[in-house]
């Protein structure tokens, strides 16, 4: 852009507004290049952060009110994305996300309050601006501003951009099971050759169900690639391992465990019958507990009656599904069709994981000193990743360690374990605790002074 070229302000309140905002961040930065305190650079972090999103939100009041009053009318601008592509030099995409997010924060006032003070960030918003999006349910989202803003209050950016979109899904009933359908009826899977470098180039897509099992086959062979680096690496090294010595990049054991994948399919004799891979489905009680009372529990009959349930339980689910409660994933939390799982878990080798409002899995009443088997699988239900603040290590990639140790009494049931990732277990040794709040169902960590990592 051409400051040079732009025209000055007629409002003397916006230039003197703007002079005084481009003052203090040339202040903030001065500062900043200087020698500072440890605790000061990270509160500096926490403010610097603040300041971004009070700031990033005005640009989009900006568009908001450009649209309301049809401002891009004045240059003959069709609509208020074409003049955002145009006068700011944006593409398409970024254009669209803007006048999306001032559309959603027009018609949602206490999200606009909160972007305003900075208590959401533009990520945020422009999730909330994706789902308000959605003509199917927008009458339904003002409704929900105040549990929106709850959810970003407690959740990782991650755990809250899920949350919302399983609402959504929950909501659009309809909407989520013709994706759904669509997805699976344009399954695709292509390996196309390069004449250019000799290489070959793997890319397609599945639906919900057909992805998750393959995804799951894939992690087995992922892992035990992992742990045939990790096995020779402690073979030479020993206890001064570490992941740096691993031989291959997770790229490089992600090609050979697809060959291994290959080769073991095409060495198996025909007939043979597949492995037994256990597919866990993640259900919250009330989803599959509401699914079973609308659908009856009798497996044979709706196995005979299978389009014309299929066809009823879409058409009301959105008559008993709670999206307080509402929950159907993967152990790593991939959302899954819920009306599909529910068949599948009648008709196929699935373990059914039903969990409480709060996360927890019910007690096995196991008491080994290990976390293996079910118990293990029920302790890394308790999360889809790794429960150390900001660590977003897929849970079934993590160990499962006692919360209360097993040396001092802990048990080993579901409730006192928790994944951990192997460098945040060997962290939790240094003095941090984690521990999950019993009425909200919360992880936290406390620092060895007693301080919570926020």
């Amino acid at each position: 852009m051409d400051s040079a070229a732009e025209p000055g302000f007629a409002s003397g309140g916006l230039a003197n507004a703007f002079a005084d905002l481009v003052a203090a961040a040339r202040r903030v930065a001065d500062q900043l290049s200087e020698p500072q305190q440890a605790a000061d650079v990270l509160v500096a972090e926490r403010q610097l952060e603040l300041v971004r999103r009070i700031v990033s939100t005005a640009p989009i009041d900006n568009v908001a009110h450009i649209d309301t009053e049809r401002l891009h009318r004045i240059d003959g601008h069709r609509s208020v994305r074409a003049h955002i592509r145009h006068a700011l030099k944006v593409s398409s995409a970024e254009a669209h996300r803007r006048a999306q997010a001032a559309r959603a924060l027009h018609d949602l006032p206490e999200i606009a309050a909160a972007a305003r003070a900075g208590r959401i960030g533009p990520d945020h918003v422009q999730v909330l601006a994706q789902v308000h999006a959605n003509r199917r349910i927008r009458d339904k989202v003002p409704a929900r501003q105040e549990k929106f803003l709850q959810l970003a209050d407690e959740e990782s950016f991650d755990g809250f951009r899920d949350k919302i979109l399983d609402w959504e899904r929950a909501v659009d009933a309809d909407g989520a099971f013709k994706d759904n359908n669509r997805n699976h009826d344009n399954r695709n899977i292509r390996l196309v050759h390069s004449s250019i470098d000799g290489t070959w180039d793997l890319s397609g897509h599945l639906a919900d169900d057909q992805g998750a099992r393959a995804r799951e086959i894939f992690d087995h062979y992922i892992q035990a690639e992992w742990l045939a680096d990790w096995a020779e690496a402690r073979a030479k090294l020993g206890d001064a391992a570490t992941l740096s010595d691993l031989k291959r990049t997770d790229a490089q054991r992600r090609a050979d465990a697809f060959m291994k994948m290959c080769n073991d399919a095409a060495g198996a004799p025909p007939g043979t019958t597949a492995p037994k891979i256990v597919h866990n489905i993640v259900w919250s009680a009330e989803t599959y507990h509401s699914m079973l009372e609308l659908l009856g529990s009798d497996a044979a009959a709706l196995d005979t009656h299978w389009s014309a349930s299929l066809t009823d339980a879409r058409t009301q689910r959105a008559l008993w599904c709670d999206p307080d409660t509402y929950r159907c994933s993967t152990l790593n939390g991939v959302p899954l069709e819920p009306v599909e799982q529910f068949f599948s878990s009648l008709a196929n080798e699935i373990r059914r994981v039903v969990i409480n409002t709060k996360g927890v899995v019910i007690d096995l009443g196991r008491k080994a000193r290990l976390f293996t088997g079910s118990a293990r699988h029920a302790a890394q239900l308790q999360s889809s990743h790794c429960v150390w603040p900001g660590c977003d290590h897929p849970t079934t990639r993590c160990e499962i360690d006692h919360l209360h140790d097993h040396a001092n009494g802990g048990h080993t049931n579901p409730a006192n374990g928790a994944p951990l990732c192997g460098f945040h277990n060997r962290w939790k040794q240094k003095g941090f605790t984690v521990t999950r709040d019993p009425d909200t169902g919360r992880w936290r960590t406390y620092r060895p002074d007693g301080t919570v990592i926020a």
